[in-house]
């Protein structure tokens, strides 16, 4: 079962904050200078370290757990809980210097059902005018509607919309500290016993990892992926010669990466949990070429630029980049008075 916590602070979050969340688990994901989230699921952690991780921040903290990231920031975030809730529903630990909220296991939707619709924070100014119009106060209101009314309502995000209220949240805990690193971790219940499974499930890490890249700005040259195949846990990485942050890109690479693991094994072995580290992360810039000055290229250059340029390629169009015959001096020279000559026939 997951644990994960939603960590907001009166004050902004320090390095040092998060540098103490890295001895407790790998997978930190600040969401803004005030709140993060730690996936601490399989770790063994108690109240006194729960304390002394709190009091690495410079305020007051209020903290969030629960089996969904939903549930964990709505618990951390909300300052008051009405009275409707119903303490058996989670626990409450507080101390000087913060408190927190404990969902207990399989009651995030009776949790959520009886706060008003403004601490669901998914929902937008527009779309909770809406709501309230078609006289839907709490979130309850929304789980026992039908999806498909959602979708009426809300367009497209309302099945989305609709699982959340009901406490159904698999959204990962993606590690996104350090700035230089992205690490994407799943464990599932049941393990995966057919590859296209897998592939649906690396197509939407893709998504997820491409759409940060690009929030972030970076461009990623490693990529590693761990599968844990019955009693083995095997690894497999790339490095890029020039990073990239394309979707279909990463979804390539992350099926062929897949592929160089399972091919070491004669025996299909069930997938029970995956591992996606992006490394090497750089910002990417952009430079605006100089089309009017002209400088000539050296011999001694012209050979690692385009050694450097077919590398790109490769990385760009696995396994489509062919190279010829390499052309000897003395074709090259007839071929400056017949330039037809080095054409192929």
């Amino acid at each position: 079962m997951r644990r994960i916590t939603f960590w907001y602070s009166s004050k902004p979050l320090s390095d040092d904050f998060y540098n103490a969340c890295l001895d407790l688990t790998p997978l930190v994901e600040p969401i803004n200078i005030q709140g993060a989230y730690l996936d601490l699921t399989g770790c063994r952690i108690n109240r006194e370290q729960i304390t002394r991780l709190g009091s690495c921040a410079k305020g007051y903290i209020r903290i969030g757990m629960a089996a969904s990231r939903l549930a964990a920031r709505i618990a951390a975030v909300t300052t008051g809980l009405p009275s409707s809730t119903r303490p058996k529903d989670y626990r409450l630990h507080s101390w000087a210097e913060g408190k927190l909220i404990e969902i207990l296991p399989q009651r995030e939707a009776p949790f959520l059902a009886s706060l008003p619709l403004e601490c669901f924070y998914l929902l937008k100014p527009a779309q909770i005018k809406k709501l309230h119009r078609a006289g839907f106060s709490c979130i309850g209101d929304m789980a026992v509607l039908p999806s498909y009314e959602l979708v009426r309502m809300l367009g497209e995000e309302g099945l989305y919309i609709s699982n959340l209220a009901r406490g159904i949240d698999h959204t990962p805990v993606m590690g996104l500290y350090p700035p230089s690193r992205m690490l994407y971790q799943l464990n599932f219940e049941s393990a995966l016993d057919n590859k296209l499974s897998l592939q649906q499930i690396l197509h939407q890490a893709a998504t997820q990892l491409a759409a940060q890249l690009r929030h972030k700005n970076f461009v990623c040259q490693q990529i590693s992926l761990e599968l844990q195949l019955g009693p083995y846990k095997d690894q497999a990485q790339r490095s890029l010669q020039a990073g990239s942050q394309e979707e279909q890109f990463l979804r390539h690479v992350l099926e062929g990466l897949s592929k160089t693991i399972m091919a070491r094994y004669d025996t299909d072995y069930q997938i029970s949990g995956l591992t996606i580290i992006l490394d090497q992360l750089t910002p990417l810039s952009w430079c605006q070429p100089d089309l009017f000055s002209y400088r000539s290229i050296s011999s001694a250059e012209e050979k690692p630029r385009l050694d450097h340029a077919l590398v790109r390629l490769e990385n760009r169009f696995p396994g489509f980049l062919t190279r010829g015959i390499a052309i000897d001096r003395r074709e090259q020279v007839l071929a400056l008075w017949d330039p037809w000559r080095a054409e192929s026939p």
